[in-house]
């Protein structure tokens, strides 16, 4: 709960914006993922949804949050997380699929007004009540799932706090046959859509020309499109852009889309094969290699 009376010079909390490891959605969204909110992230398999959630938590720990994980999927890896940056002595890692053993274990950390979290729930769409197992297969329990998960957000808005916390979801992806034509959808109830503040699409590109492979061909970089689908931040609904799967290492390309943004803004000017940024030139767009100078450089070129 937060009570803030103008009357007795009471101020508002302000929020802190975390940056995603797309540049391009970063700008979308005023600089990334503003606190004191929650932020779905869902679409096909392999897109990097939870990569993309370990990085940004990452980037949060640097900015003092500790990160806690609902591992509803049991998937958890140290070694994972470690190559996504975080620092694992300081995380926390939940697992469980009820709600209530979940509430139980997360209490202390959402009360806590002293140290600020992030939190990661992964998947959403595992997480339910425990009357859902006592409940035969089909029928009540169908519609239950999306209960749980809209009675689960309701109790964790109340604990949302612009200066110290701030939580992320995965949701998998589910395709509505209901009508004409199938269509892909996030595996989530109309509570869940209304208490998100951001709600981002990503997707794998499937389009051969997007994909680099290996003599043995297996896939080494794959592009992914991200599109926004509600946002409270800016007014960039239907925003869309892309950054580049590292899938044998389980990273995202930030350092690639970059590039890419930058020779789209003339940052970096091209002429025929010919790259040049500053004193810098190179022959072939895959020749470009950029010191860690110049790509702070260029992000500030790019935000401004």
């Amino acid at each position: 709960m937060l009570l803030v009376d103008k009357r007795k010079g009471d101020l508002m909390p302000i929020h802190d914006v975390i940056p995603t490891p797309s540049v391009g959605l970063n700008r979308a969204l005023g600089g990334g993922l503003n606190t004191g909110a929650t932020h779905l992230f869902w679409g096909t398999p392999s897109v990097g949804k939870t990569t993309m959630c370990f990085r940004i938590m990452a980037e949060a720990q640097k900015m003092g949050y500790r990160p806690i994980i609902v591992d509803s999927e049991s998937s958890y890896s140290d070694v994972y997380a470690e190559k996504c940056g975080l620092d694992i002595s300081d995380v926390v890692v939940i697992q469980s699929t009820i709600v209530e053993d979940i509430m139980k274990s997360l209490i202390g950390y959402l009360t806590d007004d002293k140290e600020k979290h992030i939190f990661l729930f992964d998947s959403l769409s595992n997480i339910v009540k425990e009357e859902f197992y006592d409940k035969p297969e089909g029928g009540k329990a169908m519609g239950l799932s999306a209960r749980s998960q809209g009675y689960f957000l309701q109790k964790l808005v109340n604990y949302l706090h612009k200066e110290r916390n701030i939580m992320l979801f995965v949701a998998h992806q589910t395709v509505d046959l209901s009508g004409m034509y199938a269509i892909t959808k996030a595996k989530m109830g109309n509570v869940v859509h209304h208490n998100m503040h951001n709600v981002i699409k990503l997707f794998l590109s499937m389009s051969k020309g997007e994909m680099e492979r290996e003599p043995n061909n297996m896939i080494t970089s794959q592009r992914a499109v991200w599109t926004i689908e509600k946002t409270k931040q800016l007014p960039t609904i239907g925003s869309t852009g892309y950054y580049y799967v590292l899938p044998q290492l389980g990273q995202i390309d930030t350092r690639r889309e970059l590039i890419d943004i930058a020779i789209e803004m003339n940052i970096i000017v091209r002429k025929g094969a010919w790259y040049t940024y500053e004193d810098s030139k190179w022959n072939g767009m895959g020749a470009i290699e950029l010191t860690d100078k110049q790509i702070k450089a260029i992000e500030k070129q790019i935000k401004e």
